[in-house]
């Protein structure tokens, strides 16, 4: 009996430690080549592209970049302020259409992300399992989450 107390005490003191015998542990000779390991496994996982609808600031500043607003005119003739309020009107009315047609964007969502720890010279991979297996949605219950999977320590 003596001999099954010490795998108990190991294991004990492992879950009292916050290890995790789930996670997938490297250790690496550098930071370099740790940080190089994370970035792969990264790089191997799955990514969702996704459009959106923009938010007003958004839609804004892409209106804005796209057709800037008309320049004002401060010492002009009455003609040429008459003109200025004809360009004016325009581009309103361009920007309302711009509005209306309700713009998206695309996203980009990587499965698989890298964390530097650097007080316990880790970089943590963490990875959305929703991503990884194909059956996320931009809906509630369906974006999944990241979670901690993989540890790339270095010495």
């Amino acid at each position: 009996m003596k001999f099954l107390k010490i795998p108990a005490a190991v294991l004990l003191l492992l879950g009292a430690s916050g290890f995790d015998l789930k996670e997938d542990v490297d250790v690496y000779a550098s930071k370099v080549e740790a940080f190089e390991q994370c970035e792969n496994w990264k790089d191997e996982g799955n990514v969702v592209v996704y459009q959106t609808n923009m938010n007003v600031a958004e839609e804004a500043s892409r209106f804005g970049l796209e057709h800037p607003a008309p320049v004002t005119v401060h010492s002009a003739s009455a003609k040429e302020m008459l003109k200025y309020a004809e360009k004016i009107s325009e581009w309103n009315h361009s920007v309302d259409s711009f509005l209306a047609s309700h713009p998206t964007k695309s996203v980009k969502v990587h499965s698989r992300i890298c964390d530097y720890e650097p007080k316990i010279k880790v970089f943590a991979g963490y990875e959305n399992k929703k991503i990884q297996e194909g059956v996320w949605k931009d809906e509630d219950g369906m974006r999944g989450e990241m979670i901690k999977v993989k540890s790339f320590f270095y010495q």
